[in-house]
């Protein structure tokens, strides 16, 4: 494991790091460790990286899984390519992968803190680039295929309940409690669908606004063979979670954004209308699912059920019982 004092003779070894960029005081190393233990490096133009490794058991797994991401979509070339960070290398012996960092970009929630609406055109862009994405079709290539973690949240491992807070049981037991919302779940993993392939995490955090407005993705631990409707969903759930937040007033500064990105997405895929409506059907009931993830990720941060987690645990459960009226009502697309 690398610790921070070790990541500059690190880098200067494998000649991504120049030792007058040390010299001159301009490098800057912050830690940045959440899941994994990361490392962001910021020194001379064009020496701006990322650092990741793994701290629990299965980690190095994911970032070899990771790695092999990068590679692939590299290689397919066009827009996908475009919008992932350059991969400078994975050290399998040290669970080391390095990334670029993305100089002066932020994340979507970042950007969209400081703003009242959600910008059409840059939604429609990140529109594109997941049909970009949905473009590539299952091969030989060994990638994760199984259901998302969360359609499962509510039957949790027995050995999983001592990691788990306080309010993230509750939030559980609500659901367990909730024959109706948990059947829901069962039936979308049930459902789940091997089609193309998907990112599996398309959160806010991992959507990064480039200088220039260009959408770029990252954070590909979770990506594999999938359903394309995981991605979009996604997507569609987040900015339901933004106008949550934002409150009632936030409903015609999101539907011009929500009518894009569904616009470019369907476009760029080329789906006719009834693939579009069957596609949409799909994509509704996992963004309640990502609604219902990030109620539980936020139990994790606090020492209670917090009104937010309640209002956003039944948002979840509304999208998911109810989809073609979430889409008319609340996102605003025709079903």
């Amino acid at each position: 494991m690398l610790e921070q004092h070790e990541v500059a003779p690190y880098l200067v070894a494998r000649r991504l790091l120049r030792r007058r960029t040390i010299v001159a005081g301009s490098l800057r190393i912050a830690d940045m460790t959440s899941r994994n233990r990361n490392f962001r490096v910021s020194g001379a133009p064009g020496e701006s990286y990322l650092l990741k490794q793994g701290v629990v058991a299965d980690s190095a797994e994911s970032l070899a899984n990771e790695a092999a991401l990068y590679r692939r979509l590299a290689a397919t070339g066009g827009a996908i390519a475009a919008a992932i960070p350059r991969l400078y290398g994975f050290d399998a012996a040290h669970g080391v992968l390095i990334l670029e960092w993305i100089a002066g970009g932020e994340d979507l929630y970042r950007h969209q803190a400081a703003r009242a609406r959600c910008s059409p055109a840059l939604f429609a862009a990140l529109g594109r680039v997941l049909a970009a994405l949905h473009a590539v079709t299952p091969d030989d290539e060994e990638l994760r295929r199984d259901a998302p973690w969360v359609l499962s949240l509510h039957r949790p491992r027995l050995d999983a309940l001592r990691y788990l807070s306080v309010p993230s049981i509750e939030l559980i037991k609500a659901i367990q409690r909730d024959a109706v919302f948990a059947r829901g779940l069962d039936e979308l993993r049930d459902g789940w669908r091997v089609e193309t392939l998907a990112h599996r995490d398309v959160k806010w955090a991992n959507c990064i606004v480039a200088p220039g407005g260009a959408i770029r993705l990252v954070d590909w631990e979770m990506a594999g063979w999938g359903d394309p409707a995981l991605d979009v969903g996604s997507a569609l759930g987040e900015l339901l979670g933004w106008r949550l937040r934002s409150g009632a007033d936030a409903r015609p500064a999101a539907e011009p954004a929500i009518a894009a990105f569904w616009r470019a997405y369907t476009r760029a895929r080329a789906l006719d209308d009834a693939a579009a409506d069957e596609l949409l059907g799909r994509a509704i009931r996992y963004g309640a699912a990502r609604l219902v993830q990030s109620a539980y990720e936020k139990t994790q941060e606090t020492r209670r059920m917090s009104a937010r987690v309640t209002r956003g645990l039944e948002l979840g459960r509304q999208v998911l019982l109810a989809p073609r009226a979430a889409a008319a009502e609340l996102l605003g697309i025709a079903a």
